[in-house]
């Protein structure tokens, strides 16, 4: 059973979101808040994501809705390093204090500020051993940011342990998609 579940994936640029309002970012939190739905009726009790916008930070607002019909689940944000966001522009800057704000715990894993990729490296590993299982929006045949955690994943599988990972792919996604416009 999953109890702590780390989700990730795609950032907003790899999505092709650039606003807010964007239809298909609604579209992913509508199948996320499903998701983690599910998880929290099979005893999920955190979700726990980074700050990155794009999936973490919609996954935020599928944690929220899900909170509102009545699930007791709390989102953690762990951060890889101390000031994380601040080289962002003032528009994202405002998303992610929205974003923290709304999370139940944050903190971070590193009380310096961005100075090595191994940060990220330590992050992952810390991420990996505070949760039971993953899911993420990421498709290993299409590439981009989240194949460097599903890379981290995989090689924690690989080492022997226990660990469940859900893989959502944009066939999936469209096919989600397809369903609530059919509907």
């Amino acid at each position: 059973m999953i109890k702590n579940l780390w989700i990730t994936g795609y950032r907003s640029y790899e999505l092709g979101i650039f606003k807010d309002d964007d239809p298909k970012a609604k579209v992913i939190q509508d199948f996320f808040s499903q998701r983690i739905t599910d998880y929290a009726e099979d005893g999920m009790e955190w979700v726990i994501t980074g700050a990155q916008l794009g999936t973490e930070q919609i996954v935020g607002k599928a944690v929220q809705e899900v909170k509102k019909k009545g699930y007791n689940i709390r989102h953690a944000v762990m951060l890889p390093f101390s000031e994380f966001g601040s080289q962002w522009n003032e528009k994202n800057q405002l998303l992610l204090n929205v974003f923290l704000r709304n999370a139940d715990y944050v903190n971070k894993v590193s009380d310096m500020s961005y100075h090595n990729p191994r940060q990220l490296r330590v992050w992952q590993e810390f991420m990996l051993k505070h949760t039971d299982g993953a899911l993420i929006f990421y498709d290993p045949d299409s590439g981009g940011k989240p194949k460097y955690d599903y890379e981290a994943i995989k090689a924690y599988q690989d080492r022997g342990m226990d660990y469940q990972l859900e893989l959502i792919d944009f066939d999936s996604m469209q096919d989600f998609a397809n369903m609530l416009y059919d509907s």
